[in-house]
């Protein structure tokens, strides 16, 4: 998959089959370059000193393959899906990979950010959507309506406010689905004992997730395309949220406000270290997650669908055929 990184006019960005993510200058030239071996969940590096040659940046993300990828609204995060399972977010301008999701069992097959950036949309093997909070850095719902894979995913941006959430997903059942989600809408979880107890986030050990990047100094943020641009660190946001279990992990000074400025120079390595590790969040137990029920069911292909795109006044699915259709809003 291949998408433009937003804002630029050169920069784009692919994930591939072999868990690689590379960043592209349509106008520099390609040029060989060899991959150093690293054990860490995540790996940035700039093969090339000279500016002439592609790739701007080289990723290595997962061991298995990537399926898709979505930016965050105000374009500071990258949302990755993967076979293994995991939805990673990461920071791609300063290249840190700050969270591990995993999903309730099977591969992840599609993502999308809400609007406001507030949400995460994945679907995948398990027949779920699943509905993640990026500020509290946890799963809020599971939604159940699909009988197969769900392959697509979306918000419907036109139908998005402060309390309720349209989107939608389909899947290899053949059915497009609509949701709106809401709390007041959330069913309850069937906890034996009424508590819902989330899983803890897993902090990696320092020795198996060692910074390895090649030439720190020069990684995406310092690119042209994002000179000049400021904005509020929203790990800073997401510690003065509350005291529960993720207040411990990452907790950041004041001087890190600015994710552009050179926050890697105002703590000593070993604080360093510690700030940038990712956090793994184990799946949820079934019998305490929430559950989000449909709004609408419709089959809509006689074969499996692909893909979902919400317009101001139509909807947009594709199949396994090719075929492309166009739906009035319900």
């Amino acid at each position: 998959m291949i998408k433009w990184i937003p804002g630029s006019e050169d920069l784009f960005i692919a994930i591939f089959k072999n868990g690689a993510v590379v960043v592209m200058d349509k106008e520099r030239d390609d040029q060989t370059f060899v991959i150093p071996e690293c054990d860490s969940p995540f790996n940035a590096f700039r093969p090339h000193k000279s500016t002439k040659y592609n790739p701007v940046s080289f990723w290595k993300v997962s061991k298995l393959g990537l399926t898709d990828i979505a930016f965050s609204p105000d374009n500071m995060h990258l949302a990755i899906t993967g076979v293994d399972g995991q939805l990673r977010i990461i920071d791609y301008r300063n290249e840190r990979l700050n969270d591990i999701y995993a999903s309730y069992f099977g591969k992840l097959t599609c993502v999308d950010w809400s609007p406001d950036g507030r949400y995460i949309l994945t679907g995948g093997e398990d027949d779920l959507v699943t509905l993640w909070s990026f500020h509290e850095r946890k799963m809020v719902a599971r939604c159940e309506g699909h009988k197969s894979w769900v392959t697509g995913v979306a918000f419907d941006r036109w139908r998005c406010d402060e309390q309720t959430y349209r989107f939608g997903s389909v899947g290899e059942d053949c059915n497009l689905i609509l949701w709106d989600f809401s709390f007041s809408a959330l069913q309850k979880p069937k906890h034996p004992r009424g508590i819902v107890v989330s899983p803890p986030p897993v902090q990696w050990p320092a020795a198996q997730t060692q910074p390895t990047n090649i030439e720190r100094k020069k990684s995406l943020k310092n690119h042209r395309l994002f000179r000049g641009f400021s904005s509020t660190d929203t790990t800073t946001v997401n510690n003065n949220v509350g005291t529960g279990s993720f207040g411990r992990f990452r907790k950041r000074s004041s001087k890190s406000n600015n994710i552009f400025g050179s926050s890697d120079h105002d703590f000593p390595e070993e604080q360093q270290e510690h700030l940038h590790l990712p956090v793994l969040h184990p799946p949820m137990k079934k019998n305490q997650a929430a559950i989000l029920q449909p709004t609408t069911v419709s089959t809509i292909h006689a074969d499996p669908c692909i893909s979902l795109l919400f317009r101001e006044s139509t909807l947009v699915t594709t199949d396994r055929r090719g075929r492309i259709r166009t739906w009035g809003r319900p």
